[in-house]
């Protein structure tokens, strides 16, 4: 008897608790974006929103929290609440602010749940500045011993890294400027302040378009859909290739459930035609992994990022 009363109890307490995550969401969810509104992985994530929100059936609240180069928005999502409630936007700079060792969480403290967008590199130079080419930038530089003034998001983000790694790809010397987000190096650069950007297609392909910055050069396998016309560093005869990624993680320790929510919930927005079309403007690939597929990327990208910036760190 006493045996059959356990059973009901467990087995009772287990309905319970798969009632209890049934009902996810039911309030309002936060997203916490580690960078100013306008950089690309707020644009992703306003790209993402309609169409999450339709998919859970509630409301997301985007928040942005900048500093340190994406580290002060990170902390403060590692320390909220496991119930689901707190998500954000995980990227390179998630490894690569570890590897810089002046954060107080790792890349382990996050639970991955989607992989969605993958994106490359882009070096885009103030138009005025007469640099018509990759091959023009670097000879000037090289026959007049300067460096380029090259702004970035954040200091030890994966945009700061990616420029340390490019000046020495190309054999030059890249003065990083950081700012707050990509949105606020763009301004800088447009308005001469610094002579170039190191970002994401979808930082700068509006001031590309605008003709007030030139890509030189995008670090991706493939060109990039958003900038057709600017060739890739193996194009240019480098073997270099690293792309960006943004993605969908909550801390450490959620539910299997509202795990299995938030996949359902990506897989069907990046169905959503106006997803599409944003990420196409964004220069951004649909390339969504989930699962081990996932966990096997996070740490292959981990390795390498991490050890970009104690490269950097030394």
């Amino acid at each position: 008897m006493k045996k059959t009363i356990l059973t009901l109890s467990v087995a009772a307490a287990a309905l319970s608790s798969a009632l209890a995550f049934a009902d996810y969401p039911e309030k309002n969810i936060e997203f916490i974006v580690p960078w100013n509104a306008g950089g690309g992985a707020d644009n992703v994530v306003r790209a993402l929103q309609n169409p999450v929100e339709e998919a859970l059936g509630t409301n997301i609240v985007v928040r942005n929290i900048s500093g340190g180069g994406g580290a002060v928005g990170f902390s403060t999502a590692v320390a909220a609440k496991t119930d689901g409630y707190v998500m954000t936007i995980p990227t390179n700079a998630t490894f690569t602010l570890e590897g810089l060792g002046n954060v107080g969480f790792s890349y382990t403290d996050f639970e991955y749940i989607a992989r969605v967008l993958v994106e490359p590199y882009v070096l885009a130079v103030n138009s005025q500045k007469g640099w018509g080419s990759l091959e023009e930038l670097v000879n000037d530089l090289k026959e007049n011993d300067r460096p380029l003034m090259v702004g970035a998001s954040g200091v030890g983000s994966s945009t700061h890294i990616m420029a340390v790694a490019l000046a020495e790809e190309l054999g030059v010397h890249f003065e990083v400027v950081p700012y707050d987000s990509g949105a606020n190096a763009v301004t800088a650069a447009m308005g001469g302040h610094i002579d170039a950007v190191v970002l994401n297609p979808s930082e700068v392909v509006s001031a590309i378009d605008s003709g007030r910055l030139n890509a030189v050069v995008t670090t991706g396998d493939e060109r990039s859909g958003a900038l057709p016309d600017s060739p890739t560093m193996l194009e240019e005869g480098y073997d270099f290739s690293i792309s960006q990624w943004r993605g969908i993680a909550a801390p450490k320790g959620i539910s299997q459930e509202v795990e299995d929510r938030w996949v359902e919930a990506i897989q069907a927005a990046v169905e959503d035609p106006e997803f599409q079309r944003a990420a196409e403007m964004m220069g951004s690939d649909i390339m969504p992994l989930y699962g081990d597929e996932l966990d096997a990327f996070v740490e292959n990208t981990a390795q390498l990022m991490i050890e970009e910036a104690e490269k950097l760190a030394q």
